[in-house]
């Protein structure tokens, strides 16, 4: 453990000192993980970028009772890791060769631990600045991003569903009806993260210019100074399902913020709205900021 913790430390200094990004991609060795690391390989192509795939793994202790548990032997708790630890040295040795990009380059990380807990700890120790989630085909949002949206909230999230295309150029669409006043923390660290790619800003108000409230109309006009680069707005009273106007009219990756949790929330009594936002399934990668 320790000896994890001080090589960590030691490539978040260099990697400060290269300049380079800090991306950490969870994965599950599923056909669709593999195509989510593809996608993002693509999408950081012109970017210097550090990549971590981490894998959790648990032992199947479920109907075991303590004396069974005490008398297992060492080989029982060897296999998870070595199959956790093969599998990803697979997947490493796979993707070194595919990238074949000088500013890529990849770790990974295998333990035995909670996924929340897991990606918080190795977050702190890396200094991340972009989370990676891979969508369901179903439905992008599913128990465990759900249950990570909840509880990670001091980094931006690229959650990508497996359909996902990149294009040559990159389309970045921040979504707000603008009640509340946003956050650009979490923006301008995306941006940053792009800042040898050619990409567009567009802001969609979700309401008509002549109905913005004085508040709203301030919160977008700060947005839009703190952005620092020229973008396009659209106004837009939807009638209809937010879902289908995403799925028919944006393209590229779609910016929804993520509002403060209230009391009921964050003792469990509710969830937020993010998730009926874009719990169907479609296309667009969805970028995750939060309040």
């Amino acid at each position: 453990m320790k000896k994890f913790i001080h090589g960590c430390l030691y490539k978040k200094i260099i990697l400060k000192l290269l300049k380079m990004n800090t991306i950490l991609i969870p994965t599950n060795f599923s056909e669709n993980s593999y195509r989510i690391v593809d996608y993002v390989i693509e999408l950081f192509k012109n970017e210097s970028c550090a990549f971590y795939l981490f894998n959790s793994y648990s032992y199947g202790v479920k109907g075991l009772d303590a004396i069974e548990l005490l008398q297992a032997d060492e080989e029982w708790f060897e296999i998870p890791e070595e199959e956790s630890l093969k599998k990803l040295e697979k997947l490493l040795d796979y993707y070194k060769l595919k990238s074949n990009n000088v500013n890529h380059t990849f770790y990974t990380v295998s333990k035995s631990i909670d996924l929340v807990d897991g990606i918080k700890e190795i977050l702190e120790k890396i200094g991340a600045n972009l989370l990676i989630l891979t969508g369901n085909i179903e439905k992008i949002i599913g128990k465990n991003n759900e249950h990570i949206l909840g509880k990670i909230r001091n980094i931006p999230i690229l959650i990508i569903p497996p359909t996902a295309s990149s294009n040559e150029k990159l389309n970045l669409t921040i979504v707000s009806d603008f009640k509340q006043k946003l956050s650009t923390i979490d923006i301008d660290i995306f941006c940053k993260v792009f800042e040898n790619t050619n990409f567009e800003v567009k802001i969609l108000v979700l309401e008509f210019q002549n109905e913005l409230t004085i508040q709203a109309a301030n919160n977008l006009e700060s947005l839009i100074i703190n952005l620092k680069q020229e973008v396009s707005i659209e106004y837009i009273k939807l009638t209809f399902s937010f879902i289908d106007y995403i799925a028919f009219d944006l393209e590229g990756i779609i910016c929804i913020v993520d509002e403060n949790p209230d009391l009921f929330r964050i003792v469990g009594l509710t969830k937020s709205n993010l998730t009926s936002k874009i719990e169907n399934s479609y296309s667009n990668p969805v970028l995750v900021l939060h309040q």
